[in-house]
């Protein structure tokens, strides 16, 4: 009789909109620092983003900068034969290391190039791929299956100079429109702004859509169900993770 092969999961699923390691009010799997990351120009020499391991077993962790797919808001695919982080000026030390029970993993991010744009920001994803140590008894019981989970965090380069109030004030300056079944939403603002919800006419927009980020100085457009007219109502994520307050505008 063949031995039995046990799958161990790393973590629940891949995750673009909030990483599945557990948050730092319960600190039994991986604790985050921050779960969307703020890089400003000022810090010359880089930013820290950390975390820390509060599972029972040793990890190899793995860490790149990945650019977004915009059409859906979830990180692009990696491109055959290239290596993470091509053609994206920044770069993540250490990209592997070990990190064993209880021990932080502190990442460094910084700027290799100035090429991105210096009147508004630039998003991408920083990309952690968690394998976990296989128990010396997987010998014993026929190995394992081991599969690693890669989870991703919005990174925002923001340059000098843009509003000091950010997101926050961002959020009352969005204007929107219909067009046929379409709902237009124009943002004025510097800023790439984030759905927390967003309803028309005290219907909800899909969660799928709105992982679609509205470019700054620029639109987005979300498909609506027919009939679905009346006031817009918005929140954003602000940079802390945090919902902004309730906005509302008659269409």
């Amino acid at each position: 009789m063949k031995p039995a092969l046990k799958l161990v999961l790393f973590m629940a699923a891949l995750s673009a909109a909030q990483p599945s390691f557990a948050s730092p009010d319960k600190p039994s799997g991986f604790s985050l620092n921050e779960f969307r990351i703020v890089y400003p120009a000022a810090q010359k020499k880089g930013i820290t983003w950390s975390m820390t391991n509060n599972t029972g077993r040793a990890y190899l962790m793995q860490s790149w900068i990945r650019p977004v797919d915009f059409a859906t808001g979830l990180p692009a695919a990696e491109i055959d034969n290239k290596a993470p982080g091509d053609a994206i000026p920044m770069m993540v030390t250490p990209p592997l290391q070990r990190i064993d029970s209880g021990e932080p993993l502190q990442l460094r991010i910084r700027l290799t190039g100035m090429t991105l744009p210096q009147d508004r920001e630039s998003v991408f994803y920083l990309s952690v791929k968690g394998i976990p140590s296989v128990p010396g008894r997987a010998s014993q019981t026929g190995g394992q299956l081991v599969l690693a989970v890669v989870n991703n965090m919005k990174l925002f380069y923001r340059p000098a100079g843009l509003p000091e109030a950010g997101v926050k004030s961002a959020a009352k300056q969005l204007r929107f429109s219909l067009q046929n079944e379409v709902l237009v939403v124009d943002n004025p603002t510097p800023f790439y702004l984030n759905f927390s919800q967003l309803t028309v006419g005290g219907k909800p927009l899909a969660a799928d859509e709105l992982r679609r980020l509205v470019p700054p100085k620029g639109q987005q457009r979300y498909p609506v169900s027919a009939g679905m007219r009346g006031a817009v109502e918005w929140q954003l994520v602000d940079e802390d993770s945090q919902v902004t307050p309730l906005q509302r505008q008659t269409l």
